[in-house]
C-alpha cells in the first residue's frame, strides 16, 4: 500500500487529481492512499474543504463520498516541519502542490513557495519509507528572455529576470531544494499554462481563460497571429501528475507538463476556434501591437469593457502583465515526458468551445481569479444592469498592491 502525501488539495490542479484519482475505477487506487494536508483547524474541517473543492467536478452527493475516503490532517505546509503527527512518517511519496499564486506580494510569495518548500523538504526528510517528492513549479522560471524552445536543462538560472515574482519564488525554490536535500528522491514537474478542462470547460474553475477570452474581445495580440502559447488542460496536468506517482521508476529529475511543438496552441488557430464556437462574433481579425503600449490597450479596453469599476482597472493591469507573457512567443519542450510514454495534452483550440460554453462573463471570470494578482479582498463587482456614464476610480488597497 502506498501512502501519497498531497498538498494543496484545496486548489484548481490538486482537486482534479483527487478528482482523477478516487474516480478512475483502476486497479491500482485500492493500491493507494492519499493524505492531505489541508490548512485548517481541524480534520473535519479540512475534509469540507477538499469537498467543496472536488464540488467542483460532480455532484454535491459524490463530492461528500469522495472526500470520505481520503485522510486529513489539519495543517499547514508553510510549517511541516514542526508537525509530529505520525501518520506523515509512513508516506512514501509527496506530491507538492500547494502554493502563493498572487504576481506582486513579493515577500509573502517568497515565504510561501520558498521557505514553505523547504519546511516540507524537511519533514520529508524525516519520512523513512519515502521514494518521491514530486514538486510542482512552473515552466516560467524562464522569466522575461528565453529562447523560443525552452528545454528542461536551461533553467533555473540565478541571472533569470523575472516578470513576476511568483515564477522567481519558484525558481529559487528549485535552486535550493536541489542545493540543500541532495538526498531527497526529487522530481520536478513544471506545467506551462494550465487554461480550462478538456471535459468540463470552465466549471472547475476559470483559472486564466479570462485572458485568452479577453485578447480575443480586445482584438489585440502582443506577438504574431502565427505565435505560441504553450497551454494545457488542468485536467491533462493531474492526469499526468498521477501517472508520474505510479511509475517506480522515471528516467529524469525534471519535466515539463507542457504542449510542446506539436501540442501548443498557436493563437490563428484559436482565432478559428473562436470563429466555430462564437460565430456572431464574426471573423477574427487581430491587431498587433506592443505589450508595453498601455495607452492603446486602456484605450480599446476602455471602449470594449468599461472602466466604470475598480475591478475592471485591476483587469486591465493584470491584462498587460499577460501581454508580457504572451509576446515571448515561448514553447515548452515536453520531449522528456513524450519519450517516457506519457500521453501528449489536448490544444486548447480543441476544446475553447467547451470552456466558452460554461463560462460566466469575462470581468466576473477575473473577479474569481483576483486573487492570483494581489492579496486581499478583491473589488466589489458591480451588477450588469449599473451601466452608465464612466466615473472616476477611487483608489483601493488591492489596486495599489498591483500597480
Amino acid at each position: 500500500m502506498s501512502r501519497i502525501l498531497l498538498t494543496g488539495a484545496t486548489g484548481l490542479i490538486g482537486g482534479a487529481v483527487l478528482h482523477r484519482a478516487l474516480t478512475s475505477g483502476q486497479a491500482r487506487d485500492r493500491d493507494h492512499e492519499w493524505v492531505c494536508l489541508v490548512r485548517a483547524p481541524d480534520a473535519e474541517a479540512g475534509r469540507q474543504r477538499i469537498a467543496a473543492r472536488l464540488g467542483r467536478f460532480t455532484n454535491p452527493l459524490t463530492a461528500q463520498r469522495l472526500a470520505q475516503r481520503v485522510e486529513v490532517v489539519a495543517g499547514d505546509f508553510t510549517q511541516a516541519d514542526q508537525i509530529a503527527n505520525p501518520r506523515l512518517d509512513s508516506i512514501n511519496q509527496v506530491l507538492h502542490l500547494a502554493a502563493d499564486t498572487s504576481w506582486w506580494a513579493q515577500e509573502k510569495v517568497h515565504k510561501t513557495n520558498h521557505d514553505g518548500t523547504l519546511a516540507l523538504a524537511r519533514r520529508a526528510s524525516r519520512m523513512k519509507g519515502l521514494t518521491r517528492f514530486l514538486h510542482v513549479s512552473t515552466a516560467m522560471i524562464c522569466g522575461g528572455e528565453p529562447p523560443h524552445l525552452v528545454d528542461e536543462t536551461l533553467y533555473p538560472r540565478p541571472e533569470t529576470n523575472h516578470l513576476v515574482h511568483y515564477s522567481a519564488s519558484k525558481s529559487v525554490a528549485e535552486m535550493s531544494l536541489a542545493a540543500q536535500f541532495a538526498d531527497l528522491p526529487l522530481v520536478v514537474a513544471r506545467p506551462s499554462i494550465v487554461v480550462g478542462h478538456s471535459t468540463l470547460g470552465a466549471r472547475p474553475g476559470a483559472s486564466i481563460l479570462w485572458v485568452v477570452r479577453a485578447c480575443d474581445k480586445l482584438r489585440l495580440l502582443s506577438c504574431d497571429p502565427e505565435g505560441a502559447i504553450d497551454i494545457v488542460p488542468n485536467d491533462w496536468v493531474a492526469d499526468t501528475l498521477v501517472a508520474m506517482l505510479d511509475r517506480p521508476e522515471l528516467s529524469h529529475k525534471v519535466y515539463h507538463l507542457s504542449g510542446g511543438q506539436e501540442h501548443c496552441t498557436r493563437w490563428d488557430a484559436l482565432a478559428r476556434a473562436f470563429e466555430a464556437a462564437d460565430p456572431e462574433g464574426g471573423e477574427r481579425r487581430y491587431e498587433r501591437f506592443e505589450a508595453t503600449d498601455r495607452a492603446l490597450l486602456q484605450e480599446r479596453f476602455g471602449a470594449v469593457f468599461g472602466l466604470d469599476e475598480a475591478i475592471k482597472v485591476a483587469m486591465m493591469r493584470a491584462l498587460q502583465a499577460y501581454y508580457k507573457f504572451c509576446a515571448l512567443n515561448v514553447t515548452f519542450s515536453n520531449q522528456r515526458l513524450i519519450s517516457d510514454g506519457f500521453a501528449p495534452p489536448p490544444a486548447l483550440p480543441t476544446y475553447l468551445g467547451r470552456c466558452l460554453e460554461t463560462s460566466s462573463e469575462i470581468v466576473d471570470q477575473f473577479h474569481e481569479d483576483f486573487g492570483n494578482y494581489a492579496p486581499g479582498q478583491a473589488p466589489r463587482r458591480e451588477a450588469p444592469a449599473r451601466r452608465g456614464p464612466a466615473r472616476r476610480v477611487a483608489a483601493q488597497a488591492p489596486l495599489t498592491k498591483t500597480g
